[in-house]
């Protein structure tokens, strides 16, 4: 099963992304990974980095190449879940995902940027924490590397603020054309992880855990 994460930023899809992927065991495909995992020899990178600085979206083309290249793997032939892409209907024209079903969580612009504004990711591995929700044993130090914490320059409340104008103006065509084929699904994606996840597998015809 193709499954395509979609919500605001700060609205979970990162970690229920996760969650999903071990309980189906399909891979998750999160476009924000592969970004950060972009090495410094691609012909494109400065332009990346700068377009993420400045907290707007990667170059939907680069994106698309990206993408189409990771679900081509040997993993992905059974399914995957996708986490980070169709900000806009102008996108498929870059790569459908073609998607069996289609998870939008639901969140308020306030929690979007509360959220994001304390996130902290380690520099060292990418992990990410957030030191409201899911804070570090110690402050500043990554549990599972023990690498410097940082706020991403992405994650500063400029920045995602300049994110939600986007995914507010473009991204509400997207959510009307997957509603329109019958496969959106709409979950609450304010409560905790745990319930959220457990309202995504009902959503889904899945026995949840537990």
């Amino acid at each position: 099963m193709k499954i395509l994460l979609m919500g605001p930023q700060g609205s979970g899809k990162g970690t229920i992304g996760e969650m999903l992927s071990k309980k189906m065991e399909i891979p998750l495909v999160s476009v924000g990974d592969i970004l950060r995992d972009v090495p410094k020899t691609h012909p494109r990178y400065q332009e990346l980095q700068d377009s993420m600085d400045k907290g707007m979206l990667a170059p939907y083309d680069l994106v698309a190449e990206l993408l189409k290249d990771r679900v081509s793997k040997d993993d992905c032939k059974n399914g995957y879940v996708l986490d980070g892409w169709c900000r806009s209907l102008g996108n498929l024209e870059y790569f459908d995902p073609k998607p069996d079903k289609v998870i939008l969580l639901n969140i308020s612009r306030e929690t979007s940027v509360r959220r994001l504004g304390s996130r902290r990711t380690c520099e060292v591995c990418g992990s990410v924490f957030n030191i409201i929700s899911v804070p570090p044993k110690n402050p500043d130090v990554c549990d599972k590397c023990g690498g410097k914490l940082i706020q991403r320059d992405d994650d500063t409340e400029e920045a995602v603020n300049k994110r939600l104008d986007i995914y507010y103006s473009e991204t509400q065509e997207v959510i009307d054309y997957y509603k329109s084929k019958g496969i959106l699904l709409e979950v609450d994606g304010q409560p905790s992880p745990d319930v959220v996840f457990q309202n995504v597998l009902k959503a889904l015809d899945i026995h949840p855990i537990g």
